[in-house]
This record gives structure tokens, C-alpha cells and sequence, in this order.
């Protein structure tokens, strides 16, 4: 483990900037950024001004003093009462300390603490620090995180580029696979097995391989039903490395394509694919999407397909821009230096099939690059 000075310094700078005190670090996406490492249950807090706080259990203490050596503080606990109070302390004497001659205090005189609020911040332990400081307003960290995280510094970069080649391996793998009588729980185990042998850490999200009709869910599963010839089967995969996660979808049916499918899935390749055209700093996920729309009701299928043609992506599987979750996002230019995905999204014949193909690209000065070239053909296996 160690302490990431910069973008600590970056993040106070930002915090006294918008009036926040502290952070309170729940989530390994969070955690993993300041302190490079991965912790079941991490735990940190990060100052307006002086080194972070690190809430350790007590038998990970030297551990962490021996790689951490003065970068960090460290309050150990026992058990999650003594957690708590160490949490409670530490905010306590935030609310004491003089601050930064910058900071933009608020209107009512509360002190503000930022977190995380997405999928993966534990809701009842927001509820706890709320009980435990009432004198703390909770506001959201994104103004802070989401100015630090959108664009990516070329070593994030270069682990995404290695997680999206791992995706590729899992890929590789699931089409040997696909043949009548294999089900996608035996696709979605030999490529997850896959991917890990080639270095990921696991899956930012379970792996789909949805079948037949469920091929119209836009999220999805891995069933034991076995596939049937002429079905149409969408593998979605999402592994790690190092924190950092990659995006792969591709769309293929088993056996000789009805019409109805290949018009799906052409409709599907010229959308991502002029979209993956139009990426450039300055456009909108707004505007990508009615590039989308645009295709689609050229070919007829103008209501069958949602908004959110991309989002952000790196330590979580969903950054801003996460368009489909928070609609204002759908504003957010893009800038040089982000990570986005194209195809998030399905098109689908409700009750038939969907279609989706998606991949990652960094967005440039000059447009965007594929952070690794997966072919989007073959459709029939």
C-alpha cells in the first residue's frame, strides 16, 4: 500500500475549494485511487488539510505502519464500536482544526463531509456516521472525486488497455463455447476462468451470457438453460486489473441468422459504429445519442432503443458520465483524457432478442482510440 501525495493534495485543494472537511472513504473504487490497494472493508479518511487517516482493524497495524511509514495515520479498532468512535474522533477534531484560508465555508456554518453515494457505498453505515455526527451535513464527494477521476492518467490508462486484452481472452473463450446444448453458466465459469489465469482480479459485474429472449435485457445473467440453435446469445464481460475494469460486449447467434436478427444487428454495427466516429472532447453523451436515434429510425426501429450510448468507466464500472443513472450527465462534455464505453445499451425486439457491442475508448485530442481492436464480426457462430 501507499499514500498517493498528489492526488491527496489535489483533492484538498478541492474540498477546501467546495467547503467540505473531509472525506469519508467507503468504497475499494475511492480507496483503491488514494492508497493504491484493495481492502474487503476499506476505510479511510482524507483531511481537508494533513495526512489521511486510515481505520484499520488492529491485528493490519503494522502492516500498514511498516508500508506506510508517516504518510498516513492510523486508528485501530477491535470490533465496529470502536470503529465507529475512531470515525466519530477523527471528525471531531476536523471540526476543531483551523482550516485552509481557501475554505469556502457554508452558508449555515455546518461543516460538510463528502462520500460517495452509487452502487457500492454501504447504506447502513451512512445511516451510522449521520447518528453518530449529527453536526456533519453528508454531501455527495462527486464534485471533488469526479473532477480527480474523469480523466485518466496514462498508467490508468495502460492497466485498462491490459484489462480490456484480458476481456478479449474471456471472449475468445465464450465463442469456442457456443454451440446448441452448452449453457451459459458453462460459458460465463470457463470465462471468468479464463480471464483470471490471463491476470484479472475478478469482475467489476456479474458476467452475462443471456440467451434467446433474454438477450433483450440490457443487464443480465448466466442460466443453466442450454442454448438452442437460431438462438441469439449476448456476452458481457467485465474483469479487472489492478482495480481498473474493462468493458466487452459482443452479440452472436448460434447457427444461420433469421432476417429479424441480422437487422438487428446491422442496425446495432452502424450505430457503435458512428458513434465510436463522433468520439471527441467537447460532445455530449446527449449528442451521441441522437446519432443512435438517428439509425435506428432509419431502419425502423426508432422505438426500440434508450438513451445512454456510453458511459464512463474505470476503478468503477460506471463513472461520469453514467448517463442512464443520472440524467444530468447526459450534459457532461467529453474532455481528453476520459474512458469511455460505446454499446452499453441493447437493442432489442421485446419478446425475441436484443442486440449489443460495446468496448472502451480513451478520448483524445484528435478523437478516441479502442483501448484494445476486438473484431465485431462474426454475428453467426
Amino acid at each position: 500500500m501507499h499514500v498517493n501525495v498528489d492526488r491527496i493534495t489535489r483533492a484538498q485543494r478541492l474540498m477546501a475549494e467546495r467547503g467540505l472537511v473531509g472525506l469519508m472513504i467507503l468504497t475499494h473504487d475511492d480507496f483503491r485511487y488514494f492508497f493504491g490497494e484493495l481492502r474487503a472493508q476499506p476505510r479511510a479518511i482524507i483531511p481537508v488539510s494533513g495526512p489521511p487517516l486510515l481505520i484499520s482493524f488492529a491485528a493490519e497495524e503494522p502492516e500498514l505502519r511498516d508500508s506506510l511509514a508517516d504518510s498516513a495515520a492510523i486508528a485501530v479498532f477491535s470490533d465496529v464500536s470502536q470503529q465507529m468512535s475512531a470515525v466519530r474522533d477523527a471528525f471531531n477534531m476536523l471540526a476543531t482544526a483551523d482550516l485552509p484560508p481557501s475554505f469556502a465555508a457554508s452558508p449555515d456554518g455546518r461543516h460538510r463531509v463528502g462520500m460517495q453515494f452509487f452502487f457500492h457505498t454501504p447504506a447502513f453505515l451512512v445511516d451510522l456516521f449521520r447518528k453518530l455526527n449529527p453536526q456533519f451535513e453528508i454531501v455527495s464527494s462527486d464534485p471533488v472525486m469526479d473532477t480527480l477521476r474523469m480523466v485518466k492518467e496514462p498508467a490508468e490508462v495502460e492497466l485498462m488497455r491490459q484489462a480490456q486484452m484480458v476481456a478479449a481472452r474471456g471472449m475468445d473463450r465464450a465463442r469456442e463455447l457456443l454451440r446448441p446444448g452448452v449453457s451459459g453458466h458453462e460459458i460465463a465459469t470457463e470465462a471468468l476462468y479464463t480471464m483470471m489465469k490471463a491476470g484479472a482480479e475478478g469482475t467489476s459485474t456479474p458476467i452475462h451470457v443471456n440467451t434467446g429472449r433474454r438477450s433483450c435485457w440490457i443487464h443480465g445473467t448466466a442460466d443453466s438453460r442450454p442454448i438452442e440453435s437460431g438462438d441469439l446469445v449476448v456476452v458481457n464481460l467485465t474483469p479487472q486489473v489492478e482495480g481498473y475494469c474493462a468493458n466487452l460486449a459482443r452479440t452472436y447467434v448460434v447457427g444461420h441468422p433469421a432476417e429479424w436478427q441480422h437487422h438487428l444487428y446491422s442496425t446495432y454495427l452502424r450505430m457503435h459504429q458512428a458513434t465510436r466516429d463522433a468520439l471527441r472532447p467537447e460532445i455530449t453523451v446527449m449528442e451521441l445519442d441522437s446519432i443512435g436515434k438517428t439509425i435506428c429510425r432509419a431502419a425502423g426501429l426508432g422505438d426500440h432503443h434508450i438513451d445512454g450510448i456510453c458511459h464512463g468507466i474505470g476503478l468503477r464500472f460506471e463513472e461520469t458520465p453514467a448517463s442512464t443513472i443520472v440524467k444530468a450527465h447526459r450534459r457532461v462534455k467529453l474532455r481528453p483524457g476520459m474512458t469511455v464505453t460505446v454499446g452499453h445499451t441493447t437493442l432489442a425486439l421485446p419478446g425475441l432478442g436484443g442486440v449489443r457491442l460495446e468496448d472502451v475508448f480513451h478520448v483524445t485530442s484528435a478523437g478516441a482510440e479502442p483501448l484494445f481492436r476486438y473484431p465485431l464480426e462474426p454475428f453467426s457462430v
